[in-house]
């Protein structure tokens, strides 16, 4: 049987700072249909790595590629457009708008069809039933600065999907959130993957990405250091060695 399809590859991708090196000629690719772990220590380079793959940075030197198409000069609005969206660390919503139209704004309308309150029916009724999946219904007509911070993660992630991307870049979704909503953005992840969406995560919790990434990339100084299955990959010793200061 053959391996998916490659739907991202990543091409010995360099980012400097002044006299630091982020991210070192990072090479990985993630394949369709799957849910990658993206993993290293602290200051590893993770959260750089999604800033470059995404357009909020210029990377130095590397190239990308998207669904077999190289990606020029990555820019955040064309890549979602394209079908690659991702989540931040802190949630990123829309405090002054409602719940609602948190969602109606990630589908892509304008200010002015916001503050009118003129939501189109599809994406109305999308929107209700993204909410109503990740349990968010009671607070559709909620400004969405007045939601827990857990709710916000979920809003944002239901919102990302009204794009109906093919690749989904999760940033610590599980950062800062009570273990039962640790369970809960696990099982929407498991849900939309069974449903067709890919998944590229960062994520500090091993429990959690041991048991729902594979394969499991880890990062090192900004560099590839190892990659496979799981309980192969937790194994090795320059992984023990990252994590455990050798």
């Amino acid at each position: 049987m053959s391996a998916p399809p490659l739907l991202l590859e990543v091409r010995a991708l360099t980012k400097r700072f002044g006299g630091v090196t982020a991210v070192d000629g990072c090479s990985f690719a993630v394949r369709r249909g799957t849910i990658t772990g993206l993993i290293g220590p602290n200051g590893s380079g993770k959260t750089t790595v999604f800033n470059l793959v995404t357009g909020h940075l210029s990377a130095d030197c590397g190239q990308l590629v998207f669904d077999g198409r190289p990606v020029i000069r990555p820019d955040p609005g064309r890549l979602y457009r394209r079908g690659l969206s991702r989540t931040f660390q802190q949630p990123r919503v829309f405090g002054e708008l409602t719940v609602l139209e948190n969602m109606s704004a990630a589908a892509g309308h304008g200010w002015r069809a916001l503050a009118g309150r003129r939501l189109g029916a599809r994406d109305a009724a999308r929107g209700d039933g993204l909410l109503a999946e990740f349990g968010l219904s009671g607070h559709r007509d909620t400004p969405a600065a007045e939601l827990s911070y857990g709710q916000q993660k979920l809003l944002e992630f239901a919102a990302l999907l009204m794009s109906e991307p093919a690749l989904v870049l999760l940033d610590e979704p599980t950062a800062g959130v009570s273990p039962a909503m640790v369970a809960t953005i696990e099982r929407h992840v498991r849900a939309r993957h069974a449903s067709g969406t890919t998944f590229l995560v960062v994520e500090h919790d091993m429990g959690l990405v041991m048991r729902l990434c594979d394969p499991v990339i880890v990062l090192d100084g900004g560099a590839v250091i190892a990659e496979g299955p799981p309980d192969d990959v937790r194994s090795r010793p320059r992984v023990l060695d990252a994590y455990l200061g050798g």
